[in-house]
């Protein structure tokens, strides 16, 4: 389990740690900042065997032929997740395969335009792109930016229906929650989506504006569809901070600038873990979800240690490092793993998650901003 520094018991200290915590948040982002040893304390090490392809916790990941064409190679990775993830899951790969990644990490919506121009000018450089929204992963692929791909995984996923398109797929859940700064709430601590709106935390509470992406629809469609429109009119009724990206939010938790939230888990999570006075909750209600979609490109073809790291995303190793930093495996046929050792998200199939699909997103994602902002009086 991951040990964290020791949360700051006073909100007046939390404020004077303020440029100590910014520092220690940057070293955990720079390269070489112990990702390594993190990723290693994150998850124990899996069992790897070599000696006949690649074998993860007995999982054939790679036969043979793809494994020894494989050798030296390195994947380049275009994504929309964020970098923290990003070189958490590089340094894990690194560890149990010896293929390094080259990561481009930019947010979904400018990542689409490098992509689409790339592709248009006939110099695509990515194998792989990873993007949080559907609209950019359904584009890439009417614009041939991502083609066919099966992973050794592909019957199994099917039958789980976990989101496996023609030529792109779901490799993990983001999930949104709830979390607080505790150096600042020491007492009655919030446990539930209903504490958002506590008249007490008026002035205090943070949002993240719809507009910023498709895991803030999902966050409004699940608040209204599971706790009524009402809900975000009684938050916007709360004189809320609003921000136009989730690591901004993050950080401003962090400072004690607002006291509680609603936020993106994984995103908080790498922050508690970095030494924030961060505590995440889970409400009894659920939490919403949202797709992580992933793509081959013809370059990703080509390379067999692109092949090599779509199959690890998708086995049960690859799953479940990806739960240990926050997500939600797209898998439901393995043993859950909590995040850091103590955060237990709902699984794929339980009632807690709650799954914005393509489909509800195509239908309600239009209304459901339109809500939002009337409830929060927003006019970005």
């Amino acid at each position: 389990m991951i040990t964290r520094t020791r949360r700051i018991t006073r909100a007046a200290g939390a404020l004077v740690a303020v440029t100590a915590l910014a520092v220690t948040l940057t070293a955990c982002g720079q390269e070489g900042g112990g990702k390594d040893e993190q990723a290693r304390e994150l998850l124990p090490p899996s069992d790897v065997d070599t000696s006949n392809g690649l074998v993860i916790d007995g999982e054939l990941v790679a036969d043979k032929a793809l494994w020894d064409a494989a050798q030296g190679g390195v994947v380049k990775l275009y994504s929309g997740t964020g970098k923290e993830a990003e070189d958490l899951t590089a340094a894990r790969f690194k560890q149990e395969t010896g293929l390094d990644i080259e990561l481009t990490r930019l947010p979904t919506n400018k990542l689409a335009e490098r992509v689409l121009s790339e592709q248009g000018a006939g110099k695509l450089g990515a194998d792989i792109a990873r993007v949080t929204d559907p609209r950019v992963a359904s584009e890439f692929a009417e614009q041939g930016v991502f083609v066919s791909y099966t992973t050794p995984f592909d019957e199994l996923l099917r039958e789980q229906n976990t989101g496996v398109r023609d030529t792109y797929l779901n490799c993990y859940y983001f999930v949104n929650a709830m979390g607080y700064n505790d150096a600042i709430i020491e007492e009655n601590q919030p446990t539930q989506w209903e504490d958002l709106i506590d008249p007490k935390y008026a002035g205090k509470l943070g949002v993240v504006a719809v507009t910023t992406g498709g895991t803030l629809n999902a966050l409004a469609h699940f608040q209204i569809d599971t706790l009524g429109r009402e809900f975000l009119q009684q938050q916007g009724r709360q004189n809320p901070r609003i921000f136009d990206s989730t690591s901004t939010e993050v950080d401003a938790l962090a400072r004690g600038e607002i006291s509680i939230a609603s936020l993106s888990f994984n995103n908080a999570f790498a922050a508690e873990l970095a030494g924030a006075p961060i505590e995440l909750v889970i409400p009894d209600k659920g939490v919403s979800a949202s797709e992580n979609l992933m793509g081959m490109t013809a370059n990703g073809l080509e390379n067999p240690a692109a092949q090599v790291f779509m199959n690890w995303t998708m086995s049960k190793s690859g799953q479940g490092f990806a739960a240990s930093q926050g997500f939600v495996p797209a898998r439901t046929d393995m043993e859950p793993v909590k995040a850091g050792g103590k955060y237990q998200l709902p699984q794929a199939d339980s009632p807690q998650f709650h799954l914005f699909t393509e489909e509800q997103y195509n239908e309600f994602a239009a209304r459901d901003e339109e809500w939002w902002k009337q409830a929060f009086n927003y006019m970005g």
